[in-house]
Order: structure tokens, then sequence, then C-alpha cells
């Protein structure tokens, strides 16, 4: 997910040789449908699209139960996996994600000042939605987030500072 379009990630893509289609959700639909606010998150979809293993954030294949259950998952499609929690989303989260859509509307127009207010609300409305978060940190501070690895560490400290 990256407002910014799928130029910014893709150096990333490319240096990790994916050899999969990788998209870039640039109005948050996925999460939006299924009802998450941060990622990486993994969905495990069979042929008649039906979810059969989800696992909202923290999604890592080096993890030894994502692992698993990507090679049980590929051994037996309709195999039953692990499920992870779900996530409760109140009506707080609907909120938040009309100001990352009002948002969006403007950043395109290069509005992008009052596109970041939008994202602003929609953070105060939803602080842990790291989707929209995201979105004010990368636009204001693109050196910690396309600039080699992501800053994880100034991530933490902005956290710390309620930003």
């Amino acid at each position: 997910m990256d407002a910014q379009g799928p130029d910014k990630p893709r150096p990333y893509v490319e240096s990790a040789g994916a050899e999969f289609t990788t998209v870039v959700d640039e109005e948050n639909l996925l999460g939006r449908l299924y009802g998450f606010k941060a990622i990486p998150n993994g969905f495990l979809i069979d042929e008649e699209g039906i979810v059969r293993y989800k696992r909202l954030g923290g999604f890592d294949i080096r993890r030894a139960e994502t692992a698993d259950a990507l090679d049980r998952w590929l051994a037996e499609p309709r195999a039953t996996l692990p499920e992870a929690e779900d996530e409760t989303l109140g009506s707080e989260h609907e909120r938040a994600n009309a100001h990352f859509l009002a948002g969006m509307t403007l950043y395109r127009d290069g509005k992008v000042d009052q596109a970041l207010a939008e994202w602003r609300k929609g953070v105060e409305i939803e602080p842990d939605n790291f989707i929209i978060r995201k979105q004010v940190w990368a636009v204001e501070n693109p050196d910690k987030f396309y600039s080699g690895d992501v800053d994880y560490d100034w991530q933490k400290e902005q956290m710390s500072r309620g930003l």
C-alpha cells in the first residue's frame, strides 16, 4: 500500500528478486475489504476465491509457522490452516478511512498539504492505523522509506513522540 504509486516500492521488489506478480494498492481497497490497518499481511486464497489463511500484521515467510502454513496450502489448497485472530474494527476505522480517501483525492490533484491534513485527521481518529500514518511519514520523510532500508527505528521514535 503506497499512496505515491508503484514507482516507490518497485526498487525493493526488484532487489528482492520477486518472481511473482506484485501490486500496489494505492487506495487501500484491500485494507478496507479485509479490515486491516497495518502491513505486511498474508492471505492464501484458493481458486474459488475462498480465503483459506489470513495473517494480519507481521506476515513473514521466514517464520516457521508461516512457511508451514504455506507449504501445507501448496500441497492441498483446501487444507484447514490456522487462523490468525481478526482485528475488531470499530466505527472509527470507517471514519479514518474516509479521511484517507479524501486525502488521496487531494494528493492526486497535487494538493499535498491538504492531503496531509486529511490523513492526519484519519490518524487522530485511529492512531494505530499505520496504513494512513505511513502515508504522512513517507510523503514528508521519503528518505526514511525510499533510500535503502526502511528506517524502523525512526518510525518507533515518531510513535514515542506521538507523531
